[in-house]
């Protein structure tokens, strides 16, 4: 059975310092993103695998060829959190979680199908890896 993988959209300097952790932890991780530049600099951290989704066309989407376990979404806007959130509706996934420091209401994103909201002001999200290494 091919082990499942941790998706993250890393969208901002939070989400790419926890891909870095993940990477160094040796943990499986897979970016999701909607734009060549941000393919292009996660590319440049090492990550491997990257999922390109086009935002504007969620319906046409198809599934991923591999599991995916949890997924971490790092808010850099409230449209393209609920945009990935459609896109993960989709897959069969884990538990996924927002991570945002902005303060809009949880409901928002438990309502496209966020398992957790985590608020935080600075970005440190490095407590969230002691779920994935148990």
């Amino acid at each position: 059975m091919e082990k499942s993988r941790i998706l993250v959209a890393a969208s901002n300097k939070a989400g790419r310092n926890f891909v870095q952790l993940l990477l160094y932890r040796k943990v499986p991780v897979v970016a999701l993103t909607n734009n060549k530049r941000e393919e292009k600099l996660l590319k440049e951290m090492g990550v491997d695998e990257i999922l390109r989704v086009n935002t504007a066309r969620i319906k046409g989407s198809g599934v991923p060829a591999f599991p995916i376990g949890r997924v971490f979404i790092f808010e850099t806007s409230l449209p393209l959190s609920c945009q990935y959130l459609q896109f993960i509706a989709r897959w069969p996934c884990k538990a996924v979680t927002v991570v945002t420091t902005a303060w809009y209401p949880d409901t928002i994103y438990k309502s496209l199908g966020a398992s957790y909201v985590v608020h935080t002001k600075n970005g440190e999200v490095g407590f969230l890896l002691s779920d994935l290494t148990e």
